[in-house]
Order: C-alpha cells, then structure tokens, then sequence
C-alpha cells in the first residue's frame, strides 16, 4: 500500500540550506541517454532555465536506466539544497515506479512544477477511419496501436481499446507506431503530440480524437474523447523535481522561475514547435496531482496490469 505520510510534500529542512544565487552552478539530471528525445528536451530547457532562475549556471548530466529511476535514485540521494534536480516526465516515471515496486522512491522527492503538457491524440490513416464510430466498426481483432508500456499513449490507448472493441497492440517504441499508422498497417493508434504532428501537419495521417480533457491550440477542430461520448482521458507532463527536504527558501526562487519562464514568449514559441502546450502546476497543486496519478496507477497494477511483464 502506497504510505501517504510524506509522499511529495517534503517539509522544509530545520537547518536551511543556501539558495541558489546568481552564478552558482546547478546540476540539471535527465533519466535517459544522450541524444535521445528526452535528452534533447532537458537541454533545450536548460537556457530558459537559466535565464530565469537567478542566471545559475546549468549543466545537463544524464543518468539513464531503469525509465527514469536511475536518475530518481540519484536525485533522491543528492544534497538538497536547490543545486540539483532533474528533468521528469509523469506518468511514465509514475509507472515505472509502480512496475518495479519503487512508489516510497518517490517519496524522497519534490515534485516542484509541470511546465508543459504532450496532448495524447488518436490517429489513423489518411483516408482511412473518418471518425470513432467508423472504428467502432471494425471487425473483431481489429488493432490500436500505441508506445511501449506504461507510457502514457499506451495507459490511454488500453481503455479506448477496450471502448472502441479494439485489441492493443503495443510497439517497441514511438518510431514503429507512426510507420505502422502511416503505412496502413493498423487502423489507429494513440500517440504523444510531437510523434504525431509532423505527419498530421503533411496530411499524411488524420487525427480523430484529443487524448486531454481540453481541446488542444494544435487542433483546435478535433474534439476530444469526452466530447465524443468516450468518458476517459489522460495526460502527459513534463515538470522538475528536487531532492526530498529541499528547504523553503531555494524551492520558491525555482518555482517562480518556472511559472515565469512559462510566460517567455521564446519558451512559448518553443512549446508549440514542439508539439507541447503550456502547463505551469506548481508547489501547491503538482505534487497532490503527482501523488493521485501514483496512488490511481497503483490501484490499476494490482487489478489489471498494463503489462505481462515490467520491462
């Protein structure tokens, strides 16, 4: 059972620690190998990080493994005094957790703030499936493709399954997913924004439905799967997290840098080439968030796993 007691909502330190100040360096972990996606968003992140958080020097170091635990450990482990944190990505993080019954890991962070949200979007080919009630349609054993386990397409995309009458057919990653809905090899599929975006912009693929409870600015004539009579949703979240016990007086200069640098219009206008919308949740409301999506993923592992087994 998931402990409650501190999960996330770590108290400031008796003894506090210094703040970050201008120019002093900062430890920037991101839970994955250099070069890849989540690599190359920590550091495009990493110079409107600096810009307004005191102008402290950041260093990007990655720590990959384990779906983002590795960089988890080592975070929980470092010395809290706002100098290090790490780049995470929830629910994956979330999920993984679960998987490897990791959950009190995560009691020895702080979740500080979401920045940005990944739309989950339903696609199919171009000329194929016009709407959900023509997937409804389809014949038995009929796929929906989507990521590997315990992303956040793949946690979406099971329950429309199971809506739509669909079976889930999980891919080795994103990449395989976009080839196999492009090429007509699958009817539909659930995919993150950025993975879909550049085929949905060529007309190459349709999008049927918005993963989110909100309609997206990236498609703002494609309805959502609420508005569609498909009562579920979900959501993919990008924030930062420090270590557990990080005292008051270097949490606050972190997370007024980040509710201001999601008002940078640079920073905006790199959301939106990205395929990501704007999501500031900070010390007030993101952890209560983080701690619900955990304890909710928790409770489904147990009734039915979103894997045979954890990967």
């Amino acid at each position: 059972m998931i402990a409650r007691r501190a999960l996330l909502l770590a108290t400031p330190a008796a003894l506090a620690a210094p703040a970050v100040h201008a120019g002093v360096a900062a430890t920037l972990l991101v839970g994955a190998a250099s070069g890849s996606s989540a690599d190359q968003w920590a550091r495009s992140l990493a110079p409107f990080l600096e810009r307004h958080w005191a102008h402290a020097a950041v260093t990007v170091v990655n720590r990959p493994g384990l779906g983002g635990l590795a960089a988890a450990r080592t975070l929980a482990g470092a010395t809290p005094d706002g100098r290090t944190l790490a780049v995470v990505s929830t629910p994956f993080l979330l999920a993984r957790a679960v998987e490897k019954g990791q959950e009190r890991l995560l009691e020895s962070l702080l979740f500080i703030a979401s920045v940005a949200e990944e739309p989950l979007l339903l696609v199919a080919p171009a000329g194929a499936a016009p709407n959900l009630t023509a997937l409804s349609h389809l014949p038995p054993g009929a796929l929906l493709a989507m990521p590997p386990a315990g992303s956040a397409p793949q946690l979406l995309g099971l329950r429309v399954a199971a809506q739509l009458g669909l079976s889930p057919f999980p891919f080795a990653n994103s990449g395989a997913v976009r080839q196999a809905v492009l090429q007509g090899h699958v009817p539909t599929a659930m995919l993150a924004a950025p993975e879909a975006m550049p085929l949905l912009r060529e007309g190459r693929i349709v999008a049927l439905a918005v993963g989110g409870e909100a309609r997206t600015p990236l498609l703002p004539d494609t309805a959502t799967l609420l508005e569609q009579g498909i009562r579920l949703s979900g959501q993919s979240c990008k924030g930062l997290a420090l270590p557990g016990g990080t005292p008051r007086e270097a949490v606050e200069p972190l997370a007024q840098a980040l509710s201001g640098m999601v008002k940078d219009p640079e920073f905006l206008a790199f959301l939106e080439s990205s395929a990501l919308r704007p999501l500031y949740q900070g010390p007030d409301t993101w952890p209560a968030h983080v701690r619900a999506t955990l304890e909710q993923l928790a409770l489904r592992w147990r009734q039915d796993p979103w894997a045979q087994t954890a990967g």
